[in-house]
């Protein structure tokens, strides 16, 4: 029986990495590929041809933050980006407003009464393409 092939980005390397070293210590971003490369061996010469992926980020405070604080939240991703969504259960409501270039859009929100500790902060949208964009932050809650 042949073994199971796995396939790992390099952002995604980074993001176990990070968050392995960390320690649960906050981090300001993470980038991530908006879709992952093919796994297959025998994949299509048009596959392999691809533009490479679109990149997004979310950027957080790196410091500890303590709830009721608002904090800052700034997203790049390509222009034309639409739907972008910034999550957590840390977070209230994130409003995202673009800037002038078109590829960052700022926003606030409030960090709500959690647990202390790290929480996963996520970005989701869609690319001018229409293909998924995705990125993870981690936020710290202490107080």
């Amino acid at each position: 029986m042949p073994k199971a092939r796995t396939v790992r980005t390099l952002s995604s390397i980074a993001l176990v990495s990070a968050l392995a070293v960390a320690g649960g210590a906050a981090t300001t971003a993470f980038a991530a590929e908006a879709a992952p490369p093919s796994a297959s061996p025998s994949a299509s010469p048009s596959a392999s041809a691809r533009t490479p992926a679109a990149k997004a980020s979310v950027t957080v405070p790196s410091s500890p933050v303590k709830p009721g604080d608002a904090i800052s939240v700034t997203v790049t991703a390509p222009a034309g980006a639409k739907s972008l969504t910034v999550s957590s259960a840390a977070l209230g409501a994130v409003k995202l407003t673009p800037g002038a270039d078109g590829t960052t859009w700022t926003g606030t929100a409030t960090v709500v009464n959690v647990k202390d500790g790290g929480h996963g902060v996520a970005l989701t949208g869609s690319g001018p393409d229409g293909a998924g964009l995705a990125a993870t932050a981690r936020l710290t809650v202490g107080a």
